[in-house]
């Protein structure tokens, strides 16, 4: 009965949150972590392991939707000119977060939570800005490398706490690659496989359904991919993250799936991830303990320098633009999904204390509340500028 008032509370939480987003003009992520943090705060509901279960649902869901993103076949056609600038952002930002850490003298942790790249703010950014902005789209694109390669550090992180350097941490990763490696192989025989039988692919999904098999194809798919990964003793993520690039690589002729399943995630198990991200923040905590806010400014300050000197260094001649480039930079520097899956990784092994816990959940909040209000005013201001010089 408490779930089902839990479940209650939150859905109510869920229907409102648009409402006070338009009034107030605050990001409507940000609002549902900030009403999950204050409901939660004044005993509105109860944490319990089926919320719990529930809100990992709806991020591997947001995981499944970014991959959707993702088609692999207009991918390839960005050639070598995009990955190496991606490479050349991307190395930037690890570099320089190893050279801090090593001069800080922090945790290895560090090095793995300070580059850290999550879709999930950009995702929900996608729903509020047009998806034809420049730096959105070129967002989206370097974060999906980003977000792979923040996936594997996942799993490497896990295995090297879990295992320590054993043979039980090699063969992770010899797994961990072997099923990339597999899926690989599988595209490429997906490729052959329906250039020779275009039709086949309409048995999984027809072009003109009428019995949902569309969503029950793409739902199938999302679970039987995160039970494979589970089985293999990876990151579930990974399997969300895939089963999204196959729906998105060969069944792009179904036009209206793409915003059914945006319609389905973003309208409960979405914001109920969000909402449930709020409440794991402890107000009490915070107001009582006044240098856990320095410690979480310094992590902020540094994950957004890093990514603001990789962007102008990697893109400043590609955007031509010094606001763009820092809203590329900003977009990135939100990694809340990813961020708080990572502290918790982080806390489970011991590798950072409960305050530094802390520090990364309350940064990944704030950087997701401070950095999508920038990019709203900074896109805004530049917006009404130009409407202004053509009026």
């Amino acid at each position: 009965m408490e779930n089902i008032l839990t479940l209650g509370v939150i859905s109510l939480l869920i229907v409102i949150a648009p409402f006070l987003s338009s009034v107030t003009k605050i990001p409507l992520v940000v609002t549902e972590i900030l009403l999950g943090a204050f409901a939660f705060h004044f005993n509105f509901f109860t944490h319990s392991p089926s919320l719990e279960f529930t809100a990992h649902i709806g991020f591997l869901f947001l995981m499944f939707l970014c991959g959707l993103e993702v088609d692999l076949k207009t991918f390839k056609k960005f050639g070598g000119k995009f990955l190496k600038s991606a490479s050349l952002y991307l190395l930037i930002i690890y570099g320089t977060a190893l050279l801090y850490v090593f001069y800080k003298d922090l945790s290895e942790f560090y090095i793995a939570a300070l580059p850290i790249m999550s879709l999930g703010m950009i995702m929900a950014m996608l729903k509020e800005y047009p998806k034809n902005i420049s730096w959105l789209q070129l967002a989206l694109n370097v974060g999906i490398l980003g977000e792979l390669i923040s996936i594997i550090v996942l799993v490497i992180l896990n295995g090297t706490y879990s295992y320590g350097l054993t043979w039980k941490l090699y063969e992770t990763l010899f797994v961990l690659f072997a099923f990339l490696g597999v899926i690989i192989g599988i595209f490429k025989i997906a490729d052959i496989l329906f250039w020779w039988f275009p039709t086949l692919k309409f048995l999984a999904i027809p072009k003109d359904s009428t019995k949902n098999q569309d969503i029950r194809f793409s739902i199938m798919l999302f679970l039987s991919m995160i039970g494979i990964v589970q089985m293999l003793e990876l990151e579930t993520v990974l399997g969300a993250f895939l089963a999204g690039m196959i729906l998105s690589t060969y069944f792009h002729y179904q036009k209206g799936l793409s915003e059914k399943l945006n319609d389905f995630g973003f309208g409960f198990f979405i914001p109920l991830f969000f909402i449930y991200v709020g409440s794991t923040l402890d107000l009490k905590l915070i107001t009582s303990n006044p240098s856990l806010f320095s410690q979480t400014f310094s992590i902020i300050l540094i994950m957004v320098t890093l990514r603001v000197i990789a962007a102008f260094i990697a893109y400043k001649n590609y955007f031509k633009s010094y606001k763009k480039t820092i809203l590329f930079a900003f977009s990135h520097s939100m990694p809340l999904t990813f961020l708080v899956a990572t502290a918790q990784l982080g806390k489970h092994f011991n590798a950072i204390s409960n305050e530094e816990y802390y520090a990364f959940i309350l940064a990944a909040i704030l950087e997701s509340v401070c950095l999508s209000i920038c990019i709203k005013f900074i896109y805004t201001f530049k917006s009404n500028f130009l409407s202004q010089n053509n009026a």
